[in-house]
C-alpha cells in the first residue's frame, strides 16, 4: 500500500513560455503539459511504450490509414465538465489554425497532409491519415487534448495563439491531467496541487496522485540547483 498525502519539492532551470503546448515546446512548458494535461495515448517516458491514455483502446484498420480510437468513459475536466469527442476534435483544429502558429501542426501531418478527424458520438474519434504512417498513432503524444468549454471563444476571436499566456489566472487553467496549477511566482516556483477529478486510479483502487502537492523552484543555475538537493531543499 501507499502511503496518500504530502509535499514534493523538485526544481526546474528556466521560465515557463507558456501554460499553452500548442505554442511552446520550451522543457518547462512541457513539463506543465504532463502534469496538468492528457493526451489520447501517451509514450511512456520511462519505458518508450504506447499506453491507452484519454482513449483506453482503439482499432486501426489493415492498411494503416484510419484508426478508431474509443475514449475513456467518465473522464472529467478538472473543472467538473465531461470530456467528449468534440474536445478532440477541437484541439486537431487548434492546432493546424494558420493563425495559432502551433509548434506541434508539422508533427501531426502524415503524408504531407493534416489528419481528418470525425466523431461518429461523444465517446469516438476516428482520424484518418492521407497515407500509411511508420509511427501509427504514436505521434498523437504530441497533440494536448485542450478543453473546447474554455478556448473556443479564443479560438472564434483568432486569439488563441495568445491564450494561456504565463499572466493568465491559475484557475482560468483547465486539464485532465494529475495536477492543477495553484500558484505561479515568476521567477520563484510553480505550485501545483493533486486533480481531485483525476481519471486515473492506483491497481488498490485508490485515487491518484497520491501526493497532495508538487512545487517546482526555479533554480536557474545548476550548481544552485545541486546544493539545494545536497541539502534537502528539494
Amino acid at each position: 500500500t501507499h502511503e496518500s498525502g504530502g509535499e514534493v519539492v523538485a526544481s526546474l532551470r528556466a521560465e515557463p513560455r507558456s501554460f499553452n503546448r500548442l505554442v511552446a515546446s520550451d522543457q518547462t512548458t512541457e513539463t506543465i503539459a504532463v502534469l496538468t494535461q492528457g493526451r489520447l495515448v501517451r509514450i511512456n517516458r520511462s519505458t518508450f511504450e504506447l499506453e491507452p491514455w484519454l482513449a483506453e483502446r482503439w482499432d486501426s484498420s489493415a492498411d494503416g490509414r484510419t484508426h478508431t480510437f474509443h475514449l475513456r468513459p467518465g473522464v472529467l475536466w478538472s473543472d467538473g465538465t465531461p470530456f467528449t469527442a468534440a474536445d478532440v476534435l477541437f484541439s486537431l483544429q487548434a492546432a493546424y489554425e494558420p493563425n495559432v502558429k502551433s509548434v506541434v501542426a508539422e508533427s501531426l501531418t502524415v503524408g504531407g497532409e493534416p489528419i481528418k478527424a470525425t466523431a461518429p458520438d461523444d465517446a469516438t474519434v476516428v482520424m484518418t491519415y492521407a497515407a500509411p504512417s511508420g509511427p501509427g498513432v504514436r505521434f498523437l503524444d504530441m497533440l494536448p487534448i485542450l478543453p473546447r468549454h474554455k478556448l473556443e471563444l479564443a479560438f472564434s476571436a483568432g486569439t488563441l495563439g495568445q491564450a494561456w499566456g504565463t499572466a493568465t489566472p491559475p484557475g482560468e487553467l483547465v486539464g485532465t491531467g494529475p495536477f492543477i496549477l495553484r500558484e505561479y511566482q515568476p521567477g520563484q516556483r510553480l505550485v501545483f496541487d493533486r486533480n481531485p477529478r483525476y481519471w486515473r486510479k492506483a491497481p488498490s483502487g485508490d485515487a491518484l496522485p497520491y501526493i497532495d502537492r508538487l512545487v517546482l523552484e526555479l533554480v536557474p543555475d545548476q550548481n544552485s540547483e545541486l546544493l539545494r538537493l545536497q541539502s534537502g531543499a528539494t
